[in-house]
């Protein structure tokens, strides 16, 4: 077991079920949603730490009625489908995310894994660090963004917040005081859009719109506590990443590093490139900012060198 509490209560009938390893990547906060529907959501929780937080609200596994899932990524559908067998529940998404959490090769496809050479990559760091999820899933239906999810006392209100991929879905909890902000995780690494559907533009909007619904409580999907003090300048902390990021890309290119792939071995957006097909993402994200730069005038690219655009 972890040496931190496997859950804390948010409010009465929610609880935050924490991922082991801190939460971090492979593992993922789940929700339980103790009510008249029992539901997760997410899925990356190991499941000891799931299966001991029912037990302590007086559940079993197999009493679980509901998952949904807030985004087709393999560290939140994670383990649905070992939860689909021993309960038969149902399961939800997004409807963009339906294809990516059905099917394995879809999935891979979306991140933008499709080259011989990153399909092995990326299947040698699953079979190490996420097996359970190489099989394809069973999805029962999705959710809409404009009806909340009814769950007995409580109420789940999807907001779509696409960025960290086109899917990407935060949920109120019995309205917007408390939201779970999944993705838009306020961690140090700061804003993950790696994928060919993540969209740099529109996770700045999402992030905007979380900050202008000013919610007293953000909970993240990857940090242990639900943060309260301080929420709107963390938010807007986590906001300054994507300028930050355009500043250092800029200073490079005025250093003659010309092309993403150079900008790829600094790196800028990883501190490091723990496994090779992190070389992938961080290329990537790259290819957003140099596209958004351009759009903005203030690079050129040509035959894939970048150089700075001069007044």
């Amino acid at each position: 077991m972890s040496e931190y509490p496997a859950h804390i209560e948010i409010e009465p009938h929610v609880h935050l079920v924490r991922g082991k390893n801190e939460a971090r990547f492979p593992e993922a906060n789940t929700l339980i949603i103790d009510d008249e529907i029992l539901t997760l959501v997410d899925a990356g929780s190991h499941p000891e730490q799931v299966f001991s937080t029912l037990r302590d609200l007086g559940h079993k596994p197999e009493d679980l009625d509901r998952i949904v899932l807030t985004h087709f990524h393999a560290d939140h559908k994670g383990y649905t489908s070992h939860f689909r067998r021993i309960s038969n529940c149902e399961v939800l998404c997004h409807p963009l995310a339906r294809d990516a959490v059905e099917s394995f090769e879809t999935m891979m496809k979306t991140i933008g894994i499709v080259s011989p050479e990153t399909k092995e990559q990326w299947l040698s760091l699953l079979r190490s660090r996420l097996p359970h999820v190489q099989d394809d899933y069973i999805v029962d239906g999705t959710f809409r963004d404009d009806r909340p999810i009814d769950c007995g006392e409580v109420q789940l209100t999807p907001i779509h917040s696409p960025g960290h991929t086109h899917d990407h879905t935060c949920f109120g909890i019995n309205g917007l005081e408390k939201i779970l902000l999944v993705d838009i995780d306020l961690t140090d690494f700061g804003p993950w859009y790696g994928n060919i559907v993540s969209d740099l533009e529109d996770f700045r909007k999402s992030i905007e719109r979380i900050i202008d619904l000013q919610p007293p409580m953000g909970i993240s999907s990857h940090l242990l506590d639900p943060v309260t003090e301080g929420l709107d300048e963390q938010l807007r902390s986590y906001l300054a990443f994507f300028d930050k990021r355009d500043e250092e890309i800029l200073h490079h290119i005025g250093e003659g590093v010309d092309t993403v792939k150079q900008l790829a071995q600094v790196p800028i957006i990883y501190p490091r490139i723990p496994y090779s097909v992190y070389l992938l993402f961080e290329e990537i994200m790259l290819d957003k900012h140099i596209e958004f730069l351009s759009k903005n005038d203030l690079v050129l690219l040509e035959d894939g060198h970048i150089q700075l655009q001069r007044a």
